[in-house]
């Protein structure tokens, strides 16, 4: 018998996880793979951001960007980065293809060969 909850193992007979208090059960449920996320682009503009963050969630894209509140509090030391599922990153770059990259400051991961991979 397992506990749902803190995964403790007990005896046939016991069933509720003195721990936890959950009703123990045979078996735990499958555990989904973790979603893996692609960095895409980076940018310093603060209206960028938003204007990204409004366009993806439109097209229910899930993505986020690392770096964002760093970005805010020492501008211009470090980009915030833009990452999107990996799965949705194809979507994600033809929806920003729309954008005037290089006029909103943006650089994208084929254009920045500065970029660690």
């Amino acid at each position: 018998m397992l506990c749902p909850n803190c995964h403790a193992e007990y005896i046939l007979g016991v069933k509720e996880c003195p721990d936890c208090r959950e009703m123990l059960v045979d078996h735990l449920p499958e555990v989904p793979p973790p979603i893996e996320f692609e960095e895409i682009l980076r940018t310093f503009n603060l209206a960028d951001i938003a204007l990204i963050k409004s366009m993806l969630d439109n097209a229910e894209i899930e993505s986020f960007f690392r770096g964002e509140i760093f970005n805010q509090v020492a501008p211009l030391i470090q980009p915030a980065r833009l990452f999107v599922r990996q799965d949705q990153e194809g979507d994600a770059r033809e929806l920003l293809k729309t954008m005037k990259v290089s006029f909103l400051g943006l650089s994208t991961r084929e254009d920045d060969s500065q970029l660690a991979d």
